[in-house]
């Protein structure tokens, strides 16, 4: 898809609400570490639908391309991987994911649609 400039300004005017008022709860609760990454919010924010963009996603492990036949999966600690890096990471039925110390049930892995 490509983005067109109505659509780019239509998302930024319903996220820039929602972004001023997180920045003014973080000045009020003088939390101001809880924001440090210049390209990540500490909030989703819901654009709608119209909004997806993110089609294709490669699999950070096996550096391939995820499908409908091997498609992204979001771990419990947030990290997503494809099925069947899951699939070749699980031993005796735990996973212990490859960026973060935490193990998990690979069952409880959700799939994602970008």
């Amino acid at each position: 898809r490509v983005f067109s400039i109505t659509r780019v300004f239509a998302s930024g005017c319903m996220a820039l609400p929602v972004l001023m008022n997180i920045k003014q709860v973080i000045e009020q609760r003088q939390c101001s570490g809880v924001w440090t990454h210049k390209d990540e919010l500490p909030i989703e924010i819901d654009l709608g639908k119209k909004c997806w963009y993110h089609s294709v996603f490669a699999c950070p492990i096996l550096r391939q391309q995820t499908s409908e036949s091997n498609p992204p999966m979001k771990l419990i600690c947030g990290h997503v991987i494809s099925r069947d890096a899951l699939n070749k990471l699980t031993n005796a039925g735990k996973l212990k994911c490859p960026y973060c110390p935490m193990e998990q049930n690979p069952s409880h892995a959700k799939q994602i649609y970008f």
